[in-house]
């Protein structure tokens, strides 16, 4: 008997985070994801203006107002369905972004605080935290020029050896806390 499938259309903040997204659900674990009957689709395409959306990738989230642009050209286009936003948790208006996304029904996994904070993190590494910093543009240029220090390149240029070497060095329940929301449709 074919179970009813429930499908999300994924929006991503860029493209390290759609790398991330794509490891864990077609790599890492594929065989939790292939067997659920949750779908998930990278097809929001929107060209507008300066708005440029790609494959799901909403190349950037700069504040409140940026979100907003980006979600009503989204909501817009794509009426009814369900979004699951992938977006770092270091964002200015991080918590605002968040209600959003949830009064309108659809789904946010924060990474914190940022993809590259998380992979060092992950990798065995200790970075700084955002305390540590004047503010979260400084927090952020650190967690990028950390990244390139340790990995000899950016987040965004990783391939699935490297995220194999990251990622098996922490325990799946560890990297099940880390991402709850896309875990938890799994139970949907």
């Amino acid at each position: 008997m074919e179970q009813f499938q429930t499908y999300y259309l994924i929006a991503n903040e860029g493209h390290t985070e759609y790398v991330i997204f794509s490891y864990l659900t077609k790599v890492k674990f594929k065989n939790l994801f292939d067997k659920s009957k949750i779908k998930f689709s990278d097809k929001i395409e929107i060209a507008e203006d300066d708005i440029q959306i790609s494959k799901g990738k909403l190349n950037g989230i700069s504040s409140l107002k940026s979100f907003e642009i980006k979600n009503k050209l989204i909501k817009d286009k794509y009426s009814g369905q369900k979004i699951f936003f992938i977006l770092d948790e270091d964002l200015y208006h991080s918590n605002e972004i968040g209600k959003v996304i949830k009064k309108q029904g659809d789904i946010i996994q924060f990474i914190k605080y940022n993809s590259e904070y998380l992979l060092l993190k992950f990798s065995g590494k200790t970075p700084k935290a955002p305390k540590d910093f004047k503010n979260m543009q400084e927090f952020r240029d650190y967690c990028k020029e950390e990244f390139k220090n340790e990995f000899n390149k950016e987040a965004s240029q990783l391939k699935t050896i490297d995220l194999d070497n990251i990622f098996n060095k922490i325990d799946e329940i560890d990297i099940k806390k880390e991402f709850t929301e896309l875990f938890s449709t799994l139970s949907v």
